[in-house]
């Protein structure tokens, strides 16, 4: 990563060095809170129960906050208690980040994540007030603390980072608080020209290296690197992707020279391919300006990053057609994902690279209105193709146990949670999606994002919505919000004949009619259908037309869209 260009920005804020909600210690250490080897001794001793481990670490660091401790003290065992477990939340970290399936949650799991969580909110806490100690904003009180300043800084933006991280693989964002205070520590280091000095890091949670590198040296990244990673994770709402492509914006980041510049923020309005932050903004960058500026800020441009993304979608697109892969051609970032993943991946990003504007307007819900949800192509294939049959009698009796579990989110129930808590409740809906609430047990159905899924109200037997799954969200510890992003009001089953196969059934397809009255449809990746290729098309009339397939419109990691043509439709 290039060394930033001088970067003006003014001196007169009184939040340099300064955080938000720092809670402050006020009672004198009980005698073995602050003994390092006593400490590091108790968390030691749990190595082989790694939940009871990390708990106690993260309780270790909440005592150490509490007392009044000298702060060169309080880092010197808060580094030593991080050195503990990190390596068991590296492991858990890899582990969670790797499984795609982060629904329903397993007690383990959410525990371990939640005590990572901990110990990352009180290490940070400790190194806060140290950097708040030795800071100064002023050019000689600030040089006399130099390096310890760049040293926190870039320690207490590295744990954040890695809470962001932690808290992504549950799908839920760092809270407002966390996002002010990696601002203020940037800037703090931004006034004095101090964002590109690297320093070793913990170890490589929420970063993108090759396995051959953690091997033979240690991490290590500079306050800028580390921040500019922070701000496109946010970006691009990476908590509601799977979580097996968490790393795909830091390898881009790695990969494509200059592909986030900083610069002074000039004040003129933000034109495409910029973005725009300041020192307490709570929340990612803005893709324009705030009604009422605050100052310090600054800007960011992305072209660099953008044009990459369109060139590695173009030359994705162009192997599809032809149908040969040519794996030399490809982006590092994208060599190590798997073939299903890459055109999601891309599309994601150059969506969140966008600016966005609600086009429909929401709806709330009220009395708790419920709902039928069928997850998954397979459900939903079968699903139209019931609701193709014209005896509606015979359906509700053959359907009556299907629907039933299609109404809830827990096949089964447990002790804490009956069918009733895990219904399906509407939250706010559009024309454009539905949001969806439920109670999360250990029964819950799996649920992936990008996954199809039929969904209608309980009371209705016409035929189902049609959508996917695009985010998944935490409101609360035991509540799952899931969002849907609707693609039409009709949908039907067909099955597909390549011309040359005449003698084959066929695969199962599913059509709908998009917003705007044309046709598409969907398909499974592993059917390996390519653009312009002809065939006939079996409709539930047991018609059979001919039809060629168009452009992709949208690649998910459970099925591919395509524009239809078809004479006959």
């Amino acid at each position: 990563m290039n060394a930033t260009a001088k970067i003006k920005i003014k001196r007169s804020s009184k939040t340099f060095g300064q955080f938000a909600n720092l809670p402050s210690a006020f009672k004198s250490p009980p005698k073995g809170v602050a003994d390092k080897a006593m400490v590091i001794a108790k968390i030691d001793g749990l190595k082989r129960v790694v939940v009871k481990q990390l708990q106690e670490a993260a309780n270790q660091l909440a005592l150490v906050n509490r007392y009044n401790i000298k702060n060169e003290k309080r880092i010197k065992l808060v580094n030593a208690i991080m050195v503990s477990v990190y390596a068991a939340m590296s492991k858990h970290y890899t582990k969670y980040q790797t499984n795609v399936l982060s629904l329903p949650e397993s007690k383990e799991r959410r525990e371990v994540i939640l005590a990572c969580i901990d110990i990352t909110e009180q290490a940070a806490i400790a190194c806060k007030h140290y950097f708040k100690e030795i800071y100064s904003a002023k050019s000689l009180g600030y040089r006399r603390n130099r390096s310890k300043c760049i040293d926190m800084g870039v320690r207490i933006l590295e744990l954040l980072r890695i809470e962001q991280r932690f808290r992504a693989l549950r799908h839920q964002k760092l809270p407002p608080a966390a996002w002010q205070d990696i601002n203020r520590v940037f800037f703090s280091l931004l006034v004095h020209g101090d964002i590109d000095e690297s320093r070793e890091l913990s170890g490589y949670i929420g970063t993108w290296a090759k396995k051959s590198s953690i091997k033979k040296q240690n991490a290590s990244a500079s306050a800028k690197k580390i921040y500019l990673s922070i701000q496109l994770f946010g970006l691009l709402d990476a908590p509601s992707w799977s979580t097996r492509l968490f790393h795909a914006a830091d390898a881009y980041l790695e990969h494509v020279a200059d592909a986030i510049v900083i610069h002074t923020d000039d004040k003129v309005e933000l034109e495409p391919g910029w973005l725009m932050t300041n020192i307490d903004l709570k929340g990612p960058p803005l893709f324009q300006r705030e009604q009422h500026p605050v100052d310090p800020s600054i800007k960011f441009e992305y072209s660099n990053l953008y044009n990459h993304l369109i060139n590695d979608y173009e030359e994705l697109a162009k192997m599809k057609f032809i149908g040969q892969l040519d794996e030399d051609k490809l982006s590092r970032p994208l060599f190590d994902l798997e073939e299903i993943e890459r055109f999601p991946l891309l599309e994601t990003m150059l969506f969140g690279l966008r600016p966005r504007e609600r086009m429909q307007k929401r709806h709330a819900a009220f009395g708790h209105e419920s709902l039928k949800l069928f997850f998954g192509y397979r459900q939903t294939f079968d699903l139209l193709m019931d609701m193709a049959n014209e005896d509606v009698k015979r359906l509700t009796k053959t359907r009556a146990f299907s629907d039933t579990l299609a109404g809830v989110s827990a096949g089964l129930s447990d002790k804490l949670n009956s069918h009733s808590l895990t219904k399906w409740e509407i939250v706010n809906f559009s024309t454009g999606g539905i949001l969806v609430l439920t109670r999360e047990s250990a029964s819950t159905n799996p649920i992936q994002i990008g996954q199809i899924v039929a969904f209608n109200p309980n009371d209705d037997v016409k035929r189902p919505m049609l959508g996917y799954v695009s985010r998944i969200n935490r409101p609360s510890e035991q509540q799952v919000e899931v969002a849907i992003v609707r693609f039409s009001n009709h949908a039907e089953s067909a099955l597909l004949q390549e011309n040359q196969k005449s003698n084959e059934t066929g695969s199962g397809v599913i059509l709908f009619q998009n917003m705007e009255g044309k046709w598409c449809l969907i398909a499974r990746h592993d059917y390996d259908f390519i653009p312009g290729t002809p065939f006939k098309l079996l409709r539930e009339s047991n018609k059979t037309i001919p039809a060629r397939l168009g452009n992709v419109m949208l690649s998910k990691q459970e099925f591919i869209v395509f524009e239809l043509s078809a004479p006959g439709m």
